[in-house]
């Protein structure tokens, strides 16, 4: 190669007198390029090779014309002779050596051409397809050695060109810089040296110098393009092919690419121009992405992550219009954070990390602030696992210091955040930015609530998490139960769509529901046992209510989330589930979970045993169920204490808009009158006065519940029943006679009530209205349903207790005339109004006037005594026409009336008892009976579609052979 470089000297000797040797040239390529053909015919390879040496130094030659020559000719020749020349021969080709010279080739026109070289203006319009050429070399070099220097002098040519006039094109420099970034980044550490035997390869010591010369022409290129527009926006250009690198997998990579920054960065520092006002649009970008390399497995990076962050300050300082001798203390403190990465040690690096926080959040404009935000979250899911943790402790970090700010961007960071949270791949970066959540939140609680409740239900696992996270926090537990408290009582508990001919459809809302979600998992959390258990009546009422206020609604509509551009990318956050939230069962899961915190297992035991967990979401019997919830409370060990509380908690709901709520109060209230308000006279008070205040409420089930509450004052003792008489027997009355109540369920309660409070109140408080109360509740003994034919009996027995004072032949009236129905439903189809009859028929025993009858009353109609009614019937006739002889004709058309009840049972029972009157009858006293109108009325129930009715008729009939 010395006779090649010899010829090419000499070459450019004569250049400075002879640019006519580039025609000379021009010529012999044109005979060079004939043998070439004439040798590859014949297959001479070693004259091919020749050639191509020949070709190789005859590229270079014209550089070293273009570059010698005089300045005032190289313009007319360079695109008449040379370029025309050298422009055809870049393409296709295989040898090195010739590529390399065209390179070089390049590299001295591109000298030619400068400014300085030229002493005037060009402008190089072939430059574009020459950095194309440049670029194609250095992209078929392998990535895998570094073999030769093609791309180092690629790289040169290219700065060289760089320089020349005008200014690259974004377009233009963006395809320079990834491929040059490309080609050189990726080359392993030691170049890719690989020992042959027997081969002249490059020696160790070679690949590394060609390695340095490499990273040293790439650098020169990047500060070259640098140089056109010294400016933080042009620097930005740059850092855009540089970012990418640092997420790199191998350290090499990461390494190369942070010493590039550093190096484009000083040179920024050094050469920027500060006698105008620049903006650092961009310091955000930066930093964001420097900041996770800080804590990066490789010490190199770490320690040029922390340099790279000092210089980008000081350029922000510069910026600014400081100067360069100014301190700035912070700043100037970056190198001993530098020092300390040294060392790998997690808990060093979380400090160090901690400690840049600060400075970051100290230095980082306000208007940079939110962008700075959303780039480090990126960081979040570095592939190296201390870096995303060093991210996280920087995040978190700028939460803490500058969270007043975020204001605006809660709703945007907690939604990033989120879905981060799906594709993060490491547990400790995971809880940390759950922490930079909660960090957040201290700022910002009832925002961070409120986007949190309005997200998807049911709750993924991520945002499960993060109520679970805030809960840890005393303080914010403490603020977040006051504000869903709050919202509890704010918010719509459902929606009610009327529907024609039929109840309305309730549906559920989302705040009310997502509240109840989010406490199932905030109470799954130890840490706020302490808290929780200081508002424990609060929460138990507000639960209570809620549970009541979810009976019977329909789940939440399915929502459907606009898809954000962003979230396309790998690891976006799943759609939301397709599984509904049923939302009686997650109200009454947030109960189960309250008491399981609150240690209330007796609670929970006396629920689990009369089955009340399935009574809570039936809306025909929940409100039962707060009856045994309520006695389980006061007797409870735990929540006994917080009755009071409780009740007070309660007090306001018993007047609210909806329904469900004031069953649950009533019913509350009601159960608690009957376990005596624990003894608290002020609180018998309190709930008897809220009681009598809803007894006209529009709700039948919270004037039943009243009824009976009013009724269990009974339970409390003699004093209070007297106190509360003349009240509670008015609202018995009312209760009665109330219109809207189609099931008598009301009414039930009435009689039900109005019986205990008879057993504690004196003559004179019932004599005004003991007749009407039996006038009453006569209707009720053919009422359909059976419990309330048994409460009218028990209460006409319980009566009969007054019917021996002053009132005593009214009362007696009243007994003849109910005594017929009284016998025959003692054989009525349902066992308790059975039993019922017969406690009657005890009571009044006494009263009737006929000792025989009594007695056997008290013998034979035992509640669990099997009795033979008909044998009854017809002995208990014969003491009646014994002692009542002038009452028998009544008897015998009371009976009569019955022929039309909706009950076989009680016509059939009608028929035989009127049978056994007439049939038991003495002849001397038959003349009193209606006799056409009874057989009349007999002859007709033989016609009845039911056998045992006309059985019973034809049996009665067969009685009456003496007429």
């Amino acid at each position: 190669m010395d006779k090649y470089k010899s010829r090419e000297l000499c070459l450019s000797v004569l250049a400075d007198n002879f640019l006519r040797i580039s025609i000379a040239l021009e010529n012999f390529l044109s005979v060079l390029a004939e043998n070439f053909l004439k040798i590859s015919i014949r297959g001479d390879t070693k004259s091919e090779a020749d050639i191509e040496r020949i070709k190789s130094t005859l590229m270079l030659c014209y550089g070293y014309v273009a570059l010698y020559s005089p300045p005032s000719l190289i313009i007319s020749r360079m695109e008449a002779t040379i370029l025309r020349s050298l422009t055809p021969h870049f393409a296709n080709v295989k040898d090195t050596s010739v590529k390399q010279n065209l390179i070089r080739a390049v590299d001295q026109i591109g000298q030619a051409l400068h400014p300085s070289h030229l002493g005037q203006t060009y402008n190089f319009s072939n430059r574009g397809e020459f950095l194309t050429h440049l670029q194609t070399y250095m992209q078929l070099e392998s990535t895998l050695n570094i073999g030769n220097e093609t791309r180092a002098l690629a790289m040169k040519s290219c700065t060289t060109l760089v320089k020349l006039d005008p200014i690259l094109n974004d377009a233009d420099m963006f395809d320079l810089i990834k491929t040059v970034t490309d080609c050189v980044f990726p080359l392993p550490l030691d170049g890719g040296f690989t020992p042959k035997k027997g081969k002249s390869d490059l020696d160790q010591e070679e690949t590394e110098v060609l390695m340095e010369a490499t990273i040293e022409a790439l650098e020169e290129l990047l500060t070259e393009l640098l140089t056109k527009n010294c400016t933080p926006n042009a620097f930005d250009n740059i850092l855009k092919h540089l970012i990418p690198w640092y997420l790199s997998l191998h350290d090499h990579e990461r390494q190369r690419s942070m010493k590039t920054t550093h190096v484009l960065l000083q040179y920024l520092l050094e050469n920027i121009d500060t006698s105008q006002k620049l903006e650092f649009t961009h310091e955000h970008v930066l930093l964001a992405r420097l900041v996770p390399r800080c804590s990066d497995p490789c010490i190199e990076v770490r320690q040029m992550s922390m340099d790279c962050i000092q210089t980008t300050l000081l350029i922000a300082q510069r910026c600014e219009g400081l100067g360069a001798d100014h301190k700035d203390q912070m700043v100037e403190a970056l190198p001993t954070l530098k020092e300390r990465l040294q060392k790998g040690d997690p808990n060093v690096l979380y400090s160090v990390v901690n400690d840049l926080a600060k400075v970051i959040s100290k230095k980082l404009p306000s208007s940079q602030l939110k962008p700075f935000i959303e780039i480090i979250q990126e960081g979040l899911l570095d592939p190296q696992s201390h870096s995303s943790s060093g991210a996280c402790v920087v995040l978190n970090g700028i939460m803490k210091n500058r969270g007043t700010e975020l204001q605006k961007e809660v709703e945007n960071i907690l939604s990033s955040v989120h879905s981060k949270l799906f594709q993060i791949q490491f547990a400790q970066t995971k809880t940390g930015a759950l922490r930079t959540i909660r960090t957040l939140s201290q700022h910002h609680l009832l925002l961070v609530l409120k986007s949190l409740l309005n997200y998807p239900l049911p709750y993924d696992e991520n945002v499960v998490e993060i109520w679970k996270i805030l809960s840890q926090d005393p303080q914010i537990t403490t603020v977040m139960f006051d504000h869903m408290l709050e919202l509890y009582q704010k918010s719509l508990p459902y929606e009610e769509k009327p529907q024609e001919g039929r109840e309305p459809v309730r549906k559920a809302t989302q705040v009310p529901l997502a509240i109840t979600c989010a406490l199932v998992e905030i109470l799954q959390v130890e840490e706020t046992e302490e808290q929780v258990k200081k508002i424990y009546h609060r929460l138990f009422a507000a639960l209570m209510v809620r549970i009541g206020s979810s009976v019977g609604v329909e789940p939440l509509k399915q929502q459907v989330q606009e898809k954000d551009p962003k979230d396309k990318k790998k690891g976006a956050p799943p759609p939301p589930p397709s599984k509904q939230v049923k939302p009686s069962s997650v109200a009454v899961e947030a109960f189960r979970k309250f008491l399981d915190l609150t240690k209330s297992e007796d609670i929970q035991e006396v629920l689990d045993k009369e089955e009340c967990w399935e009574k809570f979401e039936d809306k025909d019997e929940y409100h039962e169920a707060f009856n045994i919830l309520t006695k389980a409370l006061v007797n409870s060990t735990v929540g006994g204490e917080h009755v009071s509380k409780i009740v007070a908690s309660l007090t306001s709901t018993l007047s609210s808009l909806y329904d469900p709520q004031r069953i649950v109060v009533a019913s509350f209230f009601a159960e608690l009158v009957n376990q005596k308000c624990m003894g608290d006279d002020n609180l018998i008070e309190l709930i008897m006065n809220s009681l009598l205040g809803r007894l006209v409420d529009s709700s039948h089930v919270v004037r039943q519940m009243c009824i009976r509450g009013l009724g269990n004052v009974a339970s409390i003792g003699k004093t209070q029943v007297q106190h509360y008489s003349t009240t509670v027997l008015s609202a018995m009355m009312a209760g009665m006679d109330d219109k809207e109540d189609p099931e008598d369920d009301i009414t039930v309660e009435s009689m039900s009530g109005l019986s205990r409070v008879l057993t504690e109140i004196d003559e004179s408080h019932i004599r005004a209205i003991l007749i009407n109360v039996a006038l009453r509740i006569r209707p009720c003994f053919e009422k359909d349903k059976a419990n309330v034919r048994a409460q009218s009996f028990i209460l006409f027995g319980n009566l009969s207790e007054f019917g021996d004072g002053p009132s005593k032949q009214p009362f007696l009236e009243q007994i003849h005339s109910n005594f017929v129905s009284l016998l025959l439903h003692l054989n009525d189809p349902d066992v308790e109004v059975k039993k019922a009859c017969k406690y009657s028929l005890r009571k009044i025993g006494g009263l009737i006037g006929s000792d025989p009858i009594n007695t056997m009353f008290q013998k034979l109609l035992l509640d669990d005594a099997n009795l033979h009614y008909g044998e009854f019937m017809n002995d208990l006739s014969k003491l009646i026409i014994q002692d009542f002889p002038e009452k028998v004709n009544f008897y015998v058309m009371g009976c009569v009336s019955f022929y039309k009840s909706m009950w076989s049972e009680i016509k059939s029972n009608a028929a035989l008892f009127t049978g056994f009157l007439l049939g038991n009858l003495p002849e001397e006293k038959q003349s009193v009976i209606s006799k056409e109108h009874v057989c009349a009325a007999l002859i007709l129930l033989l016609k009845d579609p039911t056998p045992a009715v006309r059985s019973a008729a034809a049996e009665a009939m067969s009685l009456l052979d003496k007429y």
